[in-house]
């Protein structure tokens, strides 16, 4: 056995106590005529969910944007790729677009339809179901096996990466999906990168749970400076199993030096807590957290406060899919159809045009709750 291997056992078992514990799609179709009647919002009750890959119920995206945003459980997804009517133009987000929380609507085969709360504007579209993350039900050991574990010198000291509860992560795989035991690959980004199988009973994609990632929380311990892409490994040795990368962090807690290069360290947040074995000299991992674009999209030019309530179509023939939940600036122009309207907003997608319709720019039609009238001026004091 490697000399360095069992170095830390000592102290890895007093510290055991503290450190144990997602292509085919949409923008706006062109713009028609029709009537300037006045639009109804959906009816509030759900149906059964027909032709989807779940028995779970369709929600209308007019009753879920009007409710609180708590309502429903909530679900998360990374923006790509997406449209917001099956079979329409596409629309995508630049790289490294942040996650958001979504209200996940309906399920087609790899699509799900998710309504989007975003600086005042809420819509549905569609988006790949590769795009929706899964969130950890319970703490869970993230393992390079199916069913295994990674094993050091000692068992009673062993390296573990492990995810804590309401953790996000992106699906790479899955492996027999079809029986009681089944399990996903998946990778968690954020501090650390994480890859590995964990059994889908600790994966949901809905949850009513809140929660936050706080950041690293503090041990009190002496702390190792790394760059990005320093690999965390379950032996003081570079051949040894990969548990973590560092992809977007950079101070590791020291639990012991075990030589020159190598020492036995500890991370832990939120999401996640890691203990085993990082060097300085060891070759950087690869990352994957996506980059920002070099160019970002050129955003709308604001013509207009478009007022709270304004309903935004895909289609002139579809149903309402969104609608302003606070007055917002936003790119308005006449359609080629008397009635009908275009109006754009930046999103996490880039601009996205909508439809809109009424007599006047000025008199859109809205759904979604009633707009309070303007309150009457006072009478002047007698």
């Amino acid at each position: 056995m490697d000399k360095n291997r069992g170095s830390a056992s000592g102290l890895w078992r007093w510290h055991d106590a503290y450190y144990f514990g997602v292509r085919g799609l949409l923008l706006f179709a062109a713009a028609c005529g029709g009537s300037v009647a006045p639009v109804a919002a959906p009816t509030a009750t759900p149906r059964s969910a027909q032709a989807t890959s779940t028995a779970n119920e369709v929600l209308d995206p007019i009753t879920v944007l009007s409710a609180e945003p708590d309502a429903f459980p909530r679900s998360f997804i990374v923006p790509g790729i997406a449209a917001l009517e099956l079979g329409g133009p596409q629309i995508e987000a630049p790289p490294a677009a942040p996650e958001l929380e979504v209200t996940l609507l309906e399920e087609q085969s790899t699509m799900v339809r998710v309504a989007v709360r975003y600086d005042g504007i809420g819509f549905a579209l569609w988006t790949e179901r590769a795009r929706l993350l899964e969130i950890l039900t319970r703490e869970q050991r993230i393992s390079e096996q199916i069913g295994g574990g990674w094993f050091g010198p000692d068992s009673s000291f062993a390296p573990y990466a492990e995810l804590r509860t309401g953790a996000h992560v992106r699906v790479l795989g899955h492996r027999d999906r079809d029986k009681r035991d089944a399990w996903t690959r998946v990778r968690y980004l954020g501090a650390l990168e994480i890859d590995g199988w964990v059994p889908d009973s600790s994966l949901t994609e809905r949850t009513r749970d809140e929660h936050r990632n706080i950041g690293r929380f503090p041990s009190g311990m002496q702390s190792l400076m790394v760059l990005q892409g320093t690999v965390i490994r379950t032996e003081p040795k570079w051949a040894a199993e990969q548990l973590a990368i560092v992809a977007n962090g950079y101070l590791l807690d020291v639990i012991q030096p075990v030589d020159e290069a190598w020492s036995a360290i500890a991370y832990e947040d939120g999401d996640v807590s890691v203990r085993g074995y990082a060097s300085k000299q060891d070759p950087p991992g690869q990352v994957h957290r996506p980059h920002a674009a070099d160019a970002p999209p050129v955003g709308i030019t604001a013509n207009a406060a478009v007022a709270r309530g304004t309903c935004l179509f895909g289609t002139r023939d579809g149903e309402p899919i969104g609608f302003l939940l606070a007055t917002h600036d936003g790119e308005l122009a006449s359609a080629r159809e008397p009635g009908w309207f275009t109006v754009s907003f930046d999103t996490p997608w880039g601009p996205i045009t909508f439809l809109a319709r009424g007599p006047s720019e000025l008199s859109l039609a809205t759904c979604g709750p009633p707009v309070p009238a303007p309150s009457s001026a006072s009478p002047p004091s007698p």
